[in-house]
């Protein structure tokens, strides 16, 4: 029962408590710079970062090897194509940009603070 109380915990911290705080985060951040949104998204971001913090939590409560290398070079994947305009082209939103990293940073802290419950590193439930 323990077990089944900490995946619940672990993904709950994960998946609802991230998307709030990141989703929070990012408003105040790009609202704080006053940077605009981006326009016309083929993927919206709460989908990428629901996909990604559920992912990368499993890979954390699994004791995955390599799990932070992953995680920087999932946000590395994500940012090149905005990266790729700036440089060639000129065209990206660079604050947009940076803001989007620290937001794949605050999203992945919480995957891993998810998959270190689910795992039992940090628990404090009372066996018995």
């Amino acid at each position: 029962m323990e077990l089944l109380i900490r995946w619940i915990a672990g993904l709950a911290a994960a998946l609802v408590l991230g998307a709030g705080v990141t989703g929070w985060f990012i408003g105040r951040v790009r609202a704080y710079f006053n940077i605009p949104r981006a326009p016309g998204r083929d993927v919206p971001s709460w989908l990428t970062g629901l996909v990604e913090r559920l992912f990368f939590t499993f890979i954390i409560a699994f004791d995955v090897s390599g799990a932070a290398i992953a995680m920087i070079g999932w946000i590395t994947v994500k940012l090149v194509p905005n990266w790729e305009l700036y440089v060639k082209h000129g065209t990206a939103n660079k604050p947009l940009v940076w803001s989007s990293l620290l937001g794949s940073l605050c999203s992945m802290f919480f995957a891993i603070i998810g998959g270190l419950i689910c795992r039992g590193v940090l628990w404090w439930w009372p066996s018995g």
